[in-house]
C-alpha cells in the first residue's frame, strides 16, 4: 500500500526516512549474514525455512515489484525529464532481466524457501518505491546532467557492472550440460578474480547508479546491495574452498572484490 501524504514536504521526509532505514537495515544485514546465518538458498538450502518454491516462479515474484512501481509512477506522472529516463532505463533494464529474462533461462535451479522469496519481495517493494518515486516524481534532473562528469562516470561504471553481472550469470548457467548434476568451478570473465563474479557485478552496477544519480536513494540502493551480496559471496567462497580444496585455493581468487576481499 502506498501511503497518503498531506503535503509534498511530508512525503519527501517519509521518502528520506525510507532511504536511511534501508542503510541502517544494511548494517544489520551485514552482521546477520556474517555472524548469525548463511542465506538458506541454492547450495546453502536447508530445512526449516518454509515450503520450497519453483526457482523460476520465485525469481519472477520476488523481483517484479520493482517493475510494478515503475509502471505505477509512469502511469501516475507520465514520462519524466530526459536524464531521468536514462536512469530509469538503467534501473528498469536490470529488473526486466532479473524478473523476466533471467528466470526463464534458469537451468536445473534449486527450489527456494518461501521465506527467502518473501523477504526478497519485501525488499524489492521497498526499493521499488524508493527508486521509482524519486526518478518519476520527486526529482527531475536538468538536461545538463547528461553532460556532467558525474553522470558520465556513473553511467560507464553501471554499464560495466551490468556486463559483468550478465556474463557471470551466463557462465554459471552454462556450467553444467543438459543432464549433468553436481557442482563445477566457474571459469572465465571476472570469475578468474573472484568466486562470486555475479555479486561483484551487481555491486559495481549499483555503485555506478549511485554516482550517476548523486542521490540518497542511489546510495541506499548501492549500500544495501553490498550489505546483502558481499557476506553471501564470502559464504560461497568458503564453500568452494571446502568443496574443491587445494584445486580451488591454487586459483588465488578473492571472494567478492578482486585483489581485495
Amino acid at each position: 500500500m502506498i501511503p497518503y501524504f498531506e503535503s509534498a514536504v511530508e512525503e519527501m521526509t517519509y521518502h528520506d526516512i525510507a532511504c536511511w532505514a534501508m542503510i541502517f537495515t544494511g548494517l544489520f544485514t551485514v552482521v546477520g549474514l556474517t555472524k548469525l546465518v548463511t542465506a538458506p538458498y541454492g547450495r546453502h538450502s536447508k530445512a526449516g525455512w518454509g515450503i520450497m518454491v519453483n526457482p523460476k516462479l520465485a525469481w519472477m515474484l520476488m523481483e517484479c515489484p520493482n517493475l510494478v512501481f515503475i509502471a505505477y509512477y509512469l502511469y501516475k506522472n507520465g514520462v519524466p525529464a530526459t536524464a531521468n529516463v536514462v536512469l530509469l532505463l538503467f534501473y528498469g533494464g536490470h529488473y526486466v532481466n532479473r524478473s523476466l529474462i533471467f528466470p526463464l533461462r534458469i537451468r536445473n535451479g534449486k527450489k527456494m524457501p518461501i521465506t527467502v522469496m518473501l523477504a526478497a519481495a519485501f525488499y524489492c517493494s521497498w526499493n521499488g518505491y524508493i527508486q521509482s518515486k524519486y526518478l518519476l516524481e520527486l526529482h527531475m534532473y536538468p538536461d545538463s546532467t547528461l553532460r556532467s562528469a558525474r553522470f558520465i562516470l556513473g553511467s560507464v561504471v553501471f554499464v560495466a557492472g551490468f556486463a559483468i553481472n550478465y556474463t557471470s550469470d551466463e557462465i554459471l548457467r552454462n556450467l553444467r550440460k543438459p543432464g549433468e548434476t553436481g557442482y563445477k568451478i566457474p571459469r572465465g570473465g571476472a570469475f578468474e578474480y573472484v568466486s562470486c563474479a555475479n555479486f561483484f557485478g551487481e555491486i559495481v552496477e549499483w555503485t555506478g547508479f549511485a554516482i550517476a544519480t548523486g542521490s540518497l536513494p542511489g546510495v541506499a540502493f548501492a549500500f544495501y546491495t553490498f550489505a546483502n551480496t558481499a557476506p553471501r559471496g564470502v559464504s560461497h567462497h568458503k564453500w568452494y574452498l571446502e568443496k574443491f580444496k587445494g584445486e580451488y585455493e591454487a586459483l588465488g581468487r578473492k571472494a567478492v572484490i578482486p585483489f581485495i576481499w
